[in-house]
């Protein structure tokens, strides 16, 4: 994710900004991979006085946040899904060994 503070002249010389929130996988109206020239904010926030506490609030959100929503994966957890991998490759090597 990136936020983005985007200033013109005028918007410069009023002391505003739009905070632009970019997140992967989202580059246009509907998302998708429309390519970097139609790249769009998945957020906009126009014309705010306070842009630089925005972008920080915002970072501050996601900071340290796991990405795609993984959490709570536990060791007991691993070492399941290790054994069951473990188990499906000896099915498996059984299988070709015939």
């Amino acid at each position: 994710m990136s936020v983005e503070v985007v200033q013109g002249p005028i918007s410069r010389r009023l002391g505003i900004a739009t905070v632009d929130i970019h997140t992967a996988g989202y580059t246009g109206a509907a998302g998708g991979t429309a390519g970097p020239q139609s790249r769009r904010a998945e957020a906009s926030l126009i014309h705010i006085l306070n842009y630089s506490e925005v972008r920080e609030k915002v970072l501050s959100l996601v900071r340290g946040r796991p990405l795609f929503g993984v959490s709570g994966v536990t060791a007991d957890m691993l070492t399941e899904l290790r054994r069951i991998r473990e188990l499906l490759e000896k099915q498996s090597n059984r299988g070709h060994t015939n």
